[in-house]
């Protein structure tokens, strides 16, 4: 029914004397609780950043060539590519306290769905207030607004995400090793310093 009829509506029932209850559409807001990320690492020389598969499409093609960017540009960091033990929609503790136990911090991805891109938002959270490990997440850049209110809601409006162009489901080897030698499409500054500045910066 349009606005038009819903002003009629309300008329009539308005001249026939009849109470008219009017209920507030906007809702409340959730309750938000600050969390503290971890500490920032003074650099990534000498330490073990893994790299986590949520396991979308074709994500671990993408993380595959974030690792061979490391190897590349900064050998003495080493790199571990993991998969999650299920869907992206599950939490995984294991392979969380398997990264804290060994690892200095974590590049999570990748968020390319309206599902996927907030888990591995809230993954990232996770390993980075829960566990004590800085955390980035790489998304498509399709999601921006989606992953930030995500953040915003788990209480680190600013936690660390870089984006990368979409899409990456289907993409040649060389096609997203452009991506990540590329610009983050949101920001404009390239996909890996953005993703060092993550791990290294402190989070405000």
């Amino acid at each position: 029914m349009n606005q038009q009829l819903n002003l009629k509506e309300i008329e009539r029932i308005t001249e026939t004397g009849r109470t008219l209850t009017v209920l507030n559409p906007v809702g409340y807001p959730p309750a938000v609780t600050r969390k503290a990320t971890a500490p920032r690492l003074e650099n990534l020389d000498g330490k073990t950043i893994y790299l986590v598969d949520c396991r979308f499409d074709d994500a671990i093609e993408l993380l595959r060539q974030v690792q061979a960017w490391f190897a590349g540009h900064m050998p003495g960091v080493t790199t571990k590519l993991v998969s999650l033990s299920a869907y992206y929609g599950h939490d995984d503790p294991e392979t969380w306290e398997r990264i804290k136990a060994d690892g200095d911090a974590a590049i999570v991805g990748v968020g390319h769905c309206s599902t996927c891109a907030p888990a591995v938002t809230t993954h990232a959270i996770a390993i980075d207030t829960k566990y004590g490990i800085p955390a980035v997440a790489l998304h498509t850049d399709a999601f921006v607004k989606v992953v930030k209110s995500v953040a915003r809601v788990a209480g680190v409006t600013e936690a660390p995400q870089v984006f990368v162009p979409m899409p990456v489901m289907g993409k040649s080897p060389a096609e997203l090793k452009a991506y990540v030698e590329g610009n983050d499409p949101h920001t404009g500054r390239p996909v890996m310093a953005e993703v060092i500045e993550a791990l290294t910066v402190a989070v405000q």
